[in-house]
């Protein structure tokens, strides 16, 4: 299966929130973008997570289309999906850029985070949050 996704580069406007990641990432600034992400079909509103270590910053791509919005987590490494299912909101699917990447990623984080909350329905701003605040969990 061949999945293509084309990111259209934007302008940042504002802090959208801030929080403390889960890990050794810290802090971290969530900001606003013009940016769209485009996956299979779907067009993605963008965030751009900045943390203390600059090593773990990433985006947060939101699809608010379905039952239940659709969460990106990327990085030039990697592409989390975040979902809801009938136990909960939490990660759902990865994908990496090339097979080195995996050395870094958890998988007993991956299946810890599979419920990140036990709602089928959370926020976009909570869910954003949530997603970095744990992703650098992910990367081990």
């Amino acid at each position: 299966m061949f999945t293509t996704f084309a990111f259209a580069d934007g302008e940042i406007s504002e802090v959208y929130l801030t929080g403390t990641s889960t890990s050794l990432a810290g802090d971290f600034v969530v900001q606003t973008t013009s940016d769209m992400f485009h996956y299979m079909g779907r067009e993605y509103e963008v965030f751009r997570v900045y943390y203390d270590d600059p090593s773990m910053n990433m985006n947060i791509a939101v699809n608010n289309e379905g039952q239940c919005t659709s969460f990106v987590a990327f990085n030039g490494e990697f592409m989390f999906f975040y979902n809801c299912n009938k136990y909960g909101f939490g990660v759902r699917k990865v994908m990496f850029s090339n097979p080195w990447a995996k050395d870094v990623f958890d998988p007993q984080q991956f299946h810890d985070q599979s419920v990140l909350m036990k709602d089928k329905k959370v926020e976009k701003k909570q869910a954003v949050g949530l997603i970095a605040a744990y992703v650098p969990q992910l990367k081990g």
